[in-house]
């Protein structure tokens, strides 16, 4: 894309009606990029064009190094950021900050800085209701100085190359408020997507506070000559209507710039407690570019086990059955375990645990003498198993029966207890027989076994 040195006026023009733009990520990876995860340090800047490839292997321990997900929170004062954040990690309390240095800074800063945005952005909020996601926030810049802008370039372009792959930010949230939406996209936004290359970090547009759309949904419709009851009917419909016309907006204006955002999402009603933020998540897994950094991801994130559930299907047992039927390479038992278990979420799922147990390995399985499995449909009746009973040992975790060694036990225990291997057997048996080899297809069965055959709580 051309760079377009001229910036446009602050204020927007109101956007006429489009086409309705998916809020998810525009351009979604086919399949799994595994890009360096080191780079030289000491460079100022990364080409996002760059082609640095490694070795799976190589770049699986690399991945292995990283423990807490890293993201940088952008966009204006009072874009409803630091709610958002609560959001992702289920709580309503301020997070710990500190220096980067790992000195703490006190709490009645920590309350004075969030109120006014004033905290520096290589300080560090983490949430202790969930510690794997590392935030970093760049305050409201569209009204500050040159310097200001500077640093926060600097820091992106720092973070977005950083020689250790522990230090580099993983994804940049950059958050647009609908309470503005009479100038959506400013001149500051411009400015940072025109100057800012953030090399293979993906920038995620969120749309936030859309409830605001709701007076403007009203006004128009009571323009049309509605009632005010006839217009409270049809306000949900106008409402997104508005959002799909901001959000078709906001996109054509920022694929403009030299460096536009790999992905565009709208959360809505942030500032209820339990607030769903899956669509959050899910948009900025599809817009990473290596497969372990989604990885990570999905098991930092605690608010959606389903989640877990659908990228283990989608990233380890599919690629498995596709190599299975092509090349008649089938898994070893206890590999498939380790990575479909790695997807969930890593401060309860011990992969040590699957090694050293045979709670695991003591489910009935078709398997050879040396650990393989015979046929595709014997791995996915196992992997279908596998995941029911991570799943039911998760919930049991979060109902404070035990650590996760004594509640995987309790998990594989039930699941024995019960007919769901027999059903899944079936169940698998005739997917096969409906879809034959169809990837997509069979993707969709497998899901839908797994949600019909939940282990029972009682």
């Amino acid at each position: 894309r051309s760079h377009r040195s001229g910036l446009r006026d602050a204020h927007d023009s109101t956007p006429a009606p489009a086409e309705p733009v998916s809020a998810v990520a525009s351009n979604p990876p086919s399949g799994p990029a595994l890009v360096a995860a080191e780079v030289t340090a000491g460079e100022e800047g990364t080409s996002s064009g760059a082609e640095h490839h490694l070795d799976p292997e190589l770049a699986r321990k690399y991945m292995a190094n990283i423990k807490r997900f890293r993201i940088l929170v952008m966009g204006r004062a009072n874009a409803g950021k630091t709610t958002i954040l609560q959001r992702v990690c289920n709580t309503t309390d301020n997070p710990e900050i500190t220096d980067g240095k790992g000195n703490k800074i006190e709490s009645a800063i920590v309350r004075g800085t969030l109120e006014r945005g004033h905290h520096k952005i290589e300080h560090e909020l983490v949430f202790s209701s969930n510690p794997g996601f590392v935030f970093h926030d760049s305050c409201g810049f569209e009204a500050g100085s040159a310097r200001q802008f500077n640093e926060m370039k600097s820091f992106v372009v720092h973070r977005a190359s950083a020689g250790s792959l522990k230090e580099r930010i993983h994804a940049i949230w950059f958050c647009i408020p609908m309470t503005d939406y009479h100038r959506t996209v400013t001149a500051a936004e411009q400015k940072f997507f025109n100057e800012c290359d953030t090399g293979h970090v993906p920038v995620i547009v969120l749309l936030t506070k859309t409830e605001a759309l709701h007076d403007l949904a009203m006004e128009e419709l009571s323009d049309d000559g509605l009632t005010v009851g006839e217009a409270k009917e049809k306000a949900v419909e106008k409402e997104r209507e508005l959002l799909e016309r901001w959000l078709a907006h906001i996109k054509k204006m920022l694929e403009k710039c030299k460096f536009p955002p790999k992905a565009y999402v709208s959360v809505q009603k942030m500032h209820e407690e339990g607030a769903d933020c899956t669509r959050l998540v899910e948009c900025t897994t599809n817009a990473m570019n290596e497969e372990g950094l989604q990885r990570l991801l999905v098991s930092t994130q605690q608010s959606s086990v389903a989640l877990c559930i659908e990228y283990a299907v989608k990233k380890t047992l599919i690629p498995k059955m596709e190599l299975g039927i092509k090349d008649r390479f089938l898994g070893n038992v206890k590999d498939l375990e380790r990575e479909l278990l790695s997807w969930f979420p890593s401060e309860y799922s011990s992969l040590a645990v699957v090694d050293d147990d045979a709670a695991i390995s003591s489910l009935p399985q078709n398997s050879t003498l040396l650990g393989k499995f015979p046929t595709v449909q014997s791995m996915v009746g196992y992997a279908i198993v596998c995941l029911l009973v991570f799943e039911h040992a998760y919930f049991l975790m979060q109902q404070g029966s035990g650590d996760w060694k004594e509640t995987l036990t309790m998990a594989v225990n039930k699941c024995k207890s019960s007919d769901i291997q027999t059903a899944i057997s079936t169940a698998v048996k005739v997917a096969f027989q409906q879809h034959g080899n169809n990837g997509a297809e069979l993707y969709k069965t497998i899901l839908k076994v797994i949600g019909e055959n939940k282990i029972c709580v009682t």
